[in-house]
């Protein structure tokens, strides 16, 4: 039998005879390895995740024209820094009356792409109601019952509707009437000079965005909306805070348990060891053999405990996202080597006692 296989054999048979001490070992660097794949894991995805949910609160970049209205040439140059990377709705308003003679603001835009950019509204649809109403312009009138608004008080520049549906969105919007785009410019002739835009990414990328889009339109103001985009950062940087450090509170405690451990099964196993100095073995020999277990049942346990928290990871996306965090076989050899690392700086104070072992004292019964 070679010696390789030899020493694999002693490490094997020593984790074998000793179940509970090793049981013990193997359970603390199990919970270590599930908790760092599950940090490292929803770590690497927050960021994605968060920015996937916060792209539901509407839209985080608004774009204004300082003079006249946005050109077909200009929406152009939006839609090639924006790419695929979120919506643009061209917006254009203007005052209208109700029957009740109260002012109201009127948007003309496109209604499908505007509902899809603030999906979190609230919206009783009309099985035939394409116009879309605030709720407080609603209180006004009956959403059910033909209603009419006229434009600059012209009587001959009346719109009338028969059906509408009434959106509840806890902002201004409440306040507003919406109807489609061609619609309204053949009323007013007044052509969108605002674009909502939404921007799906990371905070910096949106602020790069952002940059991008003032210096190809000089003439246009352009505007993150702060509430969202510092929500996304905060909630993110919080987030991973909690997380790291939550990580590091239990990885330090586990740490001290397997030190304990280790300590135990030093002074189990002195006689062992005491034998094994004095048939010649050296004490760098010794330091060996225990390390070596340490990093063994590391290293299963570190397999275990990536298998395990790449399941509660998954189940952490899919219960708190609607989405499941895919597995990321990258961090396995960061969990497996810092699960060992972990294990050895451990055995740190075990080995030095047992360079303090004494053979002749030890086999005496002192």
């Amino acid at each position: 039998m070679s010696r390789r296989a030899l020493f694999l054999r002693l490490l094997v048979k020593a984790a074998w005879i000793r179940k509970d001490r090793t049981l013990t070992a193997l359970l603390s660097i199990l919970v270590v390895a599930t908790i760092a794949t599950v940090a490292l894991t929803v770590y690497s995805d927050l960021e994605v995740r968060l920015s996937r949910e916060f792209s539901s609160f509407g839209a985080n970049v608004v774009l204004t024209r300082k003079q006249g209205s946005i050109s077909t040439d200009e929406l152009h140059k939006i839609d090639a820094v924006v790419a695929h990377q979120g919506e643009i709705v061209p917006v254009a308003y203007a005052i209208a009356s109700l029957p009740d003679h109260s002012r109201v603001v009127v948007g003309g835009a496109d209604l499908e792409k505007l509902k899809k950019l603030n999906s979190w509204w609230s919206i009783e649809s009309s099985s035939s109601g394409t116009t879309l109403v605030g709720a407080r312009v609603a209180e006004k009138i009956s959403p059910g019952s033909p209603f009419t608004i006229s434009f600059a008080d012209d009587q001959q520049n009346v719109l009338q509707f028969k059906a509408v549906s009434v959106f509840r969105s806890g902002s201004e919007d409440d306040s507003r009437i919406y109807i489609d785009l061609p619609q309204f410019t053949a009323r007013t002739g007044i052509q969108p000079n605002t674009a909502f835009i939404r921007i799906d990414g990371r905070p910096q990328e949106i602020e790069k965005k952002v940059a991008e889009l003032a210096a190809s339109l000089p003439g246009a103001e352009v505007k993150p909306v702060r509430q969202v985009t510092a929500a996304q950062t905060a909630v993110l940087g919080k987030t991973r805070a909690v997380v790291l450090v939550a990580s590091v509170i239990v990885i330090v405690l586990i740490v001290l348990c397997m030190v304990a451990s280790l300590s135990s099964a030093v002074l189990e196993r002195r006689k062992d060891f005491a034998v094994m100095k004095a048939l010649g073995a050296s004490d760098r020999t010794v330091n060996v053999i225990f390390a070596s277990e340490a990093a063994m049942v590391s290293a299963v346990g570190a397999l275990a405990g990536f298998i395990l928290g790449t399941g509660i990871a998954w189940w952490i996306g899919k219960a708190n996202f609607g989405a499941a965090i895919t597995p990321r076989l990258e961090l396995l050899p960061a969990v497996l080597v810092g699960s060992i690392m972990l294990a050895l700086i451990a055995a740190t104070a075990p080995l030095k006692a047992l360079r303090r072992i004494q053979p002749a004292g030890i086999l005496r019964g002192e």
